[in-house]
Formats: structure tokens, sequence, C-alpha cells
């Protein structure tokens, strides 16, 4: 970030697929599909019956989804180059004063990429472990061969040291709104770990 509080493409250093090293600093139990990343202090429990792998967008992660039900739970990171200035910033209060700077290509590379239109956004102030989020929601039409249906994406949004974090939950519209609060939990799996800290080791003392 620089002094005028926006974010421009050299404040963003090269991505973990671009600067991975034969360095382990991430985990998957292949049983309960935890996911634990240590380089980000991010961890995620997935469904255990989901397929997971890094997804293919270059921030992404960790991606877990069912290829069957066009569900999908992603977990993107970006890291800045942070001013001192900057540091510690609120989400939410830089949301406040950068608008239009952050909701038009949010909005703009969804409608180009999948030549779609999108409907419904909305943002606001939420929270996942005490952290300060952005929560977008948002839905666009997918026609694809015979079919065509709706696709909702929630998305929560921070920032925690010298990272953003992006956690989207992707499912059809009809799915989510046959039961909302459960998918909405999905979010709850999410967890920001210390140095060495394991999410296995977080739930067996919960």
């Amino acid at each position: 970030l620089n002094n005028s509080n926006t974010i421009r493409t050299n404040d963003i250093e090269k991505s973990c697929k671009e600067s991975r090293t034969t360095t382990i600093d991430e985990h998957l139990d292949s049983i309960t599909n935890i996911y634990s990343n240590f380089k980000y202090h991010i961890a995620f429990d997935a469904p255990d019956n989901w397929k997971t792998d890094s997804g293919v967008s270059e921030h992404t992660i960790f991606r877990a989804y069912q290829p069957d039900s066009s569900l999908t739970f992603s977990i993107n990171v970006i890291e800045l180059q942070l001013n001192e200035k900057n540091k510690g910033i609120d989400i939410w209060d830089f949301y406040q004063n950068n608008k239009a700077q952050m909701d038009y290509p949010f909005t703009t590379s969804i409608e180009e990429q999948l030549n779609t239109k999108v409907k419904d956004f909305s943002c606001q102030k939420s929270y996942i472990k005490n952290h300060v989020c952005l929560k977008r929601k948002f839905n666009y039409k997918v026609r694809d061969l015979d079919f065509e249906y709706n696709i909702l994406i929630i998305s929560y949004q921070t920032f925690r040291n010298e990272f953003t974090y992006t956690f989207s939950l992707n499912i059809p519209k009809i799915f989510y709104d046959e039961n909302p609060g459960y998918y909405e939990t999905f979010f709850r799996n999410v967890y920001f770990l210390k140095d060495g800290e394991r999410l296995d080791d977080i739930l067996k003392k919960l």
C-alpha cells in the first residue's frame, strides 16, 4: 500500500505458486481434510468427503470442492509491501475510503472472465475469529450446454499482518436458498495460526 492508501500492482509480492520452493510450508491431512499453511499462518477444516487441490488462480493456496455439485471453497492470499503508515490498517475503514477502487475491479474481473453479469452485489462488515472482514455476496447466471442456473459467491476478506486473505464459497444459489445457515458455517472452519501451530492441535483443545 502506498501513501495514498490505494493498492498498486507493484505493492503485491510474488504469489505462493511463483515463489514455491522445495521447503514444506503446508500440510493436508488426507483423512480429516484439515489443511494448514505455515507460511501464511492459516488453516481450514474442509468437509471430509470433498476433493482438494491448490486451485487454478495465481494467489489461491487451497481449494476444496464437490465436482458433481459446483460447490467450491477457496483461500486466496496476497502478500503486500506495507509501509509504516498502513500497518495494522482496518479493512473496513480502508474500504470506506476506497469503495470504488475495490468494488469495480472485483466485479468487473468476474464479468469479463465468465462472460456474465454480477447481480445483487452487497458488502458489509463482518468478522472471522475476531478479525474484521469485508463480507461480499453476489450472484451471476451460468449457461452451459442445455443448463442454466445462478451461482452465488460469498467471500470474506481481511488484512492480517502483511497479508490479504480472501475466503470464498461458490455455490448454486438453489442449494444455498434451501439451507443458508448450513453453508454460512463453512467460514467458521477458518483458523488463523501462530508460528508453527497446527490446526489439529487447536481442535483438540476445543
